[in-house]
């Protein structure tokens, strides 16, 4: 995913100088005295108020992925803070730019306030900036410029990038039904090139995550997302061929099973050498997973949906240590776990060895445990099945307690961030998942415990991320950024006082 040398020189800016914590004048107790909707409330009029690209000849309805807590203003050249370990690379930050790549849970907290407060002036807002940026910011592909490889350079009024600037498909949930609201015709050339160019075998559905038309990292987190746009063009234009194009790519992971426990490779491509080739992970229960049930949804086609539980029960089963109540970070294919400790050096470093690290801080990776949770509740929601409510329960458990998150795995590549910044909390969207899932247990068992525990985990969060009106990404920086998932964030807080029956759960799904 990035090469050890670019780790090491992020490493070396990291440890410059200590992380600058701003007070946020608010302890947990005093959080109380507000509607939580209001803390969404007052960031999201800011951002739209300061956060939009006033930068450059032109100026553009489309929200900047920094801003500085105490000028609001998005610098020019960011300071690098925790970048080391939580993109590697500056330029996934979109320094100096806007990307809605990892802006699109923001957007979605921003439709989510007009359903809250009737206030059509938010999902207005949406609207139009969505509607800019699909008009504006996309290549000769047809593919949005979006991704880890791109952004817009709001100083230089520039469509820019890194790396070869490659159309890429990651971990986002594309908010497809907000932007089809908006552009059909956008999304639908978006989908069409991701046929064409991101999956690079028509015959066996094998992907890559960069929109190149070559052979490349066949990631199931990229394999599901792509299944999942075919599978919303299918929803909205009932041609065949984009669920025949969903189903292929879905069998290009299940055929790489262990049918023995349908434990599949993250990377069925990338050879038994490298630990992707031959280990399964929690980003394939995290991404793959939801994608496929997304895609039941929508198609109506069970296959989808069986799929999704049957990586979800294999998990369950193999990926669980009684003894320590934890869960595996990483497991081989015939269901045994990968010990720890971590490896040291090389880009085996990157494999979630020994128990999952709950607030690890890279943004990449393979380590998606609170997704993971989500997931689960997600699965039991669709199909009933009570041993994906116990899973479910069982993360919950893990999650109470290790909170508040003060502590990440210390003998890792991110040492210096546990030693340094995991004291003071951990990011946004940690925060945001996090509640949204203890919501949505509450509201698949009825059990109130779960839900005051989203309150206690808002509050936490309110108190460490909160200052002057605006979010940041972590208690330790000074900038609101939207790669540390403030959106997230925000649309649990909006979610806390909007309490739903058994019927709507489905509003928890804060992905």
């Amino acid at each position: 995913m990035f090469s050890t040398a670019v780790a090491a020189v992020g490493l070396l800016l990291g440890q410059m100088s200590a992380p600058e914590v701003l007070a946020s004048g608010l302890a947990p107790k005093d959080v109380l005295g507000r509607p939580y909707v209001d803390y969404a409330k007052q960031c999201i009029d800011l951002l739209i108020e300061h956060g939009t690209d006033r930068y450059g000849p032109v100026h553009a309805p489309i929200l900047v992925n920094i801003l500085d807590l105490r000028t609001r203003t998005c610098p020019e050249n960011p300071l690098p803070l925790d970048e080391a370990w939580r993109v590697t690379r500056r330029e996934r930050r979109g320094p100096a730019g806007v990307n809605l790549y990892p802006d699109q849970s923001t957007m979605r907290a921003i439709f989510a306030l007009t359903e809250a407060t009737g206030e059509e002036r938010y999902a207005r807002f949406a609207r139009e900036s969505l509607g800019y940026y699909l008009k504006n910011l996309a290549d000769d592909r047809g593919f949005f410029w979006w991704g880890w490889h791109r952004h817009y350079d709001v100083y230089r009024d520039t469509m820019t990038g890194h790396a070869g600037n490659h159309h890429e498909i990651h971990i986002q949930q594309i908010l497809w039904p907000e932007l089809w609201s908006v552009t059909p015709d956008a999304v639908t050339r978006e989908i069409e090139a991701i046929w064409q160019w991101h999956v690079v075998d028509k015959t066996t559905g094998e992907v890559n995550r960069h929109g190149d038309g070559c052979r490349g990292c066949d990631f199931a987190m990229s394999g599901g997302e792509v299944l999942r746009s075919f599978a919303f063009l299918y929803e909205k234009t009932g041609d065949k061929a984009w669920l025949d194009r969903a189903r292929l790519v879905a069998d290009y992971y299940w055929n790489a099973r262990n049918p023995d426990t349908n434990l599949i490779p993250n990377r069925p491509n990338a050879g038994r050498e490298r630990f992707d080739g031959s280990h399964f992970d929690t980003s394939i229960t995290a991404f793959l997973c939801r994608s496929l049930l997304d895609a039941f949804e929508r198609t109506g086609d069970a296959s989808f949906r069986d799929m999704a539980a049957a990586y979800l029960r294999a998990y369950a089963r193999h990926g669980y240590d009684p003894e320590a109540g934890e869960f595996w970070g990483s497991l081989t294919l015939d269901g045994a776990p990968v010990p720890g400790p971590r490896m040291a050096g090389g880009y085996a470093q990157y494999e979630p060895r020994g128990h999952v690290d709950l607030w690890q801080p890279y943004a990449a990776g393979y380590e998606y445990p609170i997704y993971t949770a989500q997931a689960y509740a997600y699965a039991y929601e669709v199909t009933g099945e009570k041993d994906l409510l116990e899973a479910a329960k069982r993360w919950a458990n893990a999650i109470r307690r290790s909170f508040p998150p003060g502590k990440t795995e210390e003998n890792t590549w991110y040492a210096e961030y546990s030693k340094q910044w995991a004291p003071h909390g951990t990011y946004a969207g940690k925060y945001g998942r996090t509640i949204s899932f203890f919501l949505h247990l509450a509201h698949l068992t009825g059990d109130a415990t779960f839900g005051r525990f989203a309150r206690e985990v808002a509050n936490e969060a309110i108190a460490r991320l909160y200052y002057n009106g605006l979010f940041r990404g972590h208690p330790a920086k000074p900038y609101y950024e939207s790669i540390d998932g403030v959106g997230f964030l925000l649309h649990a807080l909006i979610q806390l006082d909007r309490p739903r029956g058994p019927r709507e759960t489905a509003g928890f799904r804060n992905w």
